[in-house]
């Protein structure tokens, strides 16, 4: 596996190079089609020399499914401690009372209030059960 890794990453590199090769052939060209002398520098692309490493972690597949068990997981305790802690309806059907609570009707209850008047306006003064 690393002897194939290894070579990908080769392959990678010179293709890279390759690349950044034509680039510079093609720049060379259109420089001459400008007018410009074969002496020049057209520079290098990027403009300064970059190293390409070529991870060889896990993979796409073995990250996918260590991220999908992971939030799986994460999901499960979610859950758990949700129903732990209430918070969550039950599945089962709560029991129903067979009869509605009674209800229950005040007594009649009479008041004394006394009104009076106070910079020309209304106002209550006191109020009082009468027994």
């Amino acid at each position: 596996m690393r002897a194939h890794l290894k070579g990908r990453n080769r392959f990678l590199n010179l293709w890279t190079h390759d690349v950044a090769e034509r680039m510079k052939i093609r720049r060379k060209g259109i420089a001459a089609d400008a007018g410009l002398e074969p002496s020049y520098d057209v520079g290098t692309y990027p403009s300064e020399e970059t190293t390409m490493i070529q991870g060889g972690g896990p993979g796409m597949v073995k990250t996918s499914l260590l991220t999908a068990a992971l939030m799986g997981l994460g999901g499960a305790g979610v859950l758990g401690a949700s129903q732990l802690l209430g918070v969550l309806p039950s599945s089962r059907a709560q029991p129903v009372d067979a009869q509605p609570p009674a209800v229950v009707v005040p007594a009649d209850t009479e008041f004394d209030i006394t009104v009076e008047t106070v910079d020309g306006k209304l106002k209550v003064t006191g109020i009082q059960e009468v027994e």
